[in-house]
């Protein structure tokens, strides 16, 4: 059986978000900045991959 989020698009998102705001609450610049390279790239990759 497959869950919502079995998916490795909505995976590497989720990833992304969690850095993102871990930056964001730690007030840390590098996860904050790993988290949105990842955005970008998981953003990315759907769009090329998933017309």
């Amino acid at each position: 059986m497959r869950g919502p989020f079995s998916d490795s698009g909505v995976r590497r998102i989720i990833a992304a978000v969690v850095l993102v705001i871990a930056g964001f609450v730690l007030e840390k610049v590098w996860p904050f900045g790993i988290g949105a390279w990842f955005l970008i790239t998981a953003g990315l990759l759907e769009m090329i991959y998933r017309p």
